[in-house]
């Protein structure tokens, strides 16, 4: 049995790697990642909630030494770090891991970035970090084993923070006590509740960039030395223990009664098998609990002899936390009123694929979301929830739709996992026209195919200057 606590094994294995430890597969994804990532920064930089956050920074950190991506704009590390992220995750179209129940990239690339400009790292350094606190974020919402988000807490903020801090570190080059200490800040900055999904509000956004946020400030606290507890997630009072489920709410004391958590998740083969490398590209820019169920309204808007306008009836199979998500409360999500909780409505997701046949970014503006041929379909959803599916979770999200047409004609629609999942993964393509897309309207054509160049021979790079300097 290691003596040693968790974060000191992560501070100890992290501050020792390099990037020859590290596969050319998972080298590989990462940059795929990376791109992704870079590519939802720049579209979600135009996004109003993004305009919000830049002006209440300008109001104490109007300059500094790093780039808002998108804008004009510099500010110092941590601000950098804030807006960047919350941008990142404004469309909810960034990649996630399923095990992990959390947005990776968008709470560590930001704070991997900022600093890297700020003291010229390498692409090498920069990915590394990256990888390593991606790894830490994922490995963080695995410990919980799917339980977490069931008590509220949306793990992109609580368990973000610690791998943009351990990212921070690596990029700072701190030794292993003060990664140890860096991580116990963290785990006081754990945070990201959930009541978001009530009303549609932009603070899911917020949660991202306040782990990117977050990190950095840890990773200088604990380069100075400030004392912070060593057993910040296995401890009683520790992060596994207090942002576990207990039970006691929605029902779910039967299926989840004991709050287990598994904190094993975090040390077992770190350094060695990155579970990054598994994380999802999402194809569509809504939840990644809904992304199956656009797969299967888009396979069905395909399939010969299909017109939504004659459609009688649609029956949709759930897991738990679809239908606690992205069901309820019913009269926000069956017609939403505005764009987040159309990004987190089952209803929504599925129409729009049958009226579609995507279910893009453009499909969550204040005027899409008023679509009348959307809204009328919303009408005629009902769903349950599958014994099967709910089975399988958190290992797979299956889903499957039924649509009953008014001549009695039946079109079924099912996946057992959405398309950019590791299982049925996005080809690099894929990624690459996504992220021109998601780039075109910002930073137009010839500085997003300079970012493509670059990003593909990221590991080569002396620094980052000239990817950032065409980030704006």
């Amino acid at each position: 049995m290691n003596e040693k606590t968790i974060s000191q094994q992560i501070g100890e294995i992290s501050a020792g790697l390099t990037l020859a430890d590290i596969d050319e597969r998972t080298i590989n994804n990462a940059k795929i990642f990376l791109l992704d990532c870079l590519g939802c920064i720049l579209s979600g930089s135009q996004i109003v909630n993004a305009k919000a956050i830049r002006a209440a920074v300008k109001h104490f950190a109007d300059e500094g030494e790093c780039t808002v991506f998108g804008t004009n704009m510099k500010t110092n590390a941590m601000m950098a770090a804030l807006i960047n992220g919350c941008t990142g995750h404004s469309q909810d179209y960034d990649d996630d891991h399923r095990e992990g129940t959390q947005h990776a990239s968008v709470a560590v690339l930001p704070a991997v970035l900022a600093l890297a400009e700020k003291y010229g790292s390498s692409g090498a350094e920069a990915l590394l970090a990256y990888i390593i606190g991606s790894d830490v974020t994922i490995r963080a919402g695995e410990a919980f084993g799917g339980t977490s988000y069931f008590a509220g807490w949306h793990l992109t903020g609580t368990c973000g923070v610690f791998g943009a801090t351990a990212a921070a570190c690596k990029i700072m080059g701190l030794n292993p006590e003060q990664y140890t200490n860096a991580l116990g800040v963290a785990g006081s900055e754990a945070a990201g509740i959930g009541e978001f999904n009530s009303c549609g509000a932009w603070t899911k956004r917020f949660h991202a960039g306040q782990s990117a946020m977050d990190g950095v400030l840890a990773a200088y606290m604990g380069k100075e030395g400030y004392y912070a507890p060593p057993t910040v997630f296995e401890g009683r009072e520790g992060f596994l223990n207090l942002f576990s489920f207990k039970g006691g709410s929605h029902g779910y004391d039967a299926v989840l009664p004991h709050g287990i958590n598994y904190p094993e998740k975090l040390t077992e083969n770190f350094g060695k098998k990155w579970e990054m490398a598994d994380n999802s590209i999402k194809l569509h820019s809504c939840c990644r609990f809904t992304n199956n169920y656009c797969d299967c309204g888009i396979d069905i808007f395909n399939q010969p002899g299909f017109d939504y306008r004659n459609v009688k009836a649609i029956h949709a199979e759930v897991n738990k936390f679809t239908d606690d998500k992205m069901c309820h409360p019913e009269d926000v999500k069956r017609h939403p009123v505005n764009i987040v909780n159309a990004q987190f409505s089952l209803f929504y997701e599925i129409a729009c694929a049958l009226v579609k046949g995507r279910v893009l970014p453009e499909s969550f503006t204040e005027e899409a979301i008023k679509d009348e041929r959307i809204n009328k379909l919303t009408d005629l959803i009902t769903w349950e929830i599958s014994d099967e599916f709910e089975a399988v979770y958190p290992d797979r999200y299956p889903a499957r739709v039924t649509v009953t047409m008014n001549d009695g004609s039946v079109y079924v629609g099912e996946v057992a996992y959405p398309k950019g999942d590791p299982e049925y993964p996005a080809t690099k393509e894929e990624v690459v026209e996504k992220f021109r897309n998601n780039a075109a309207n910002t930073i137009g054509s010839v500085k997003a195919e300079r970012i493509i160049e670059l990003v593909n021979k990221f590991e080569t790079l002396d620094n980052l200057y000239e990817l950032i300097d065409c980030m704006h």
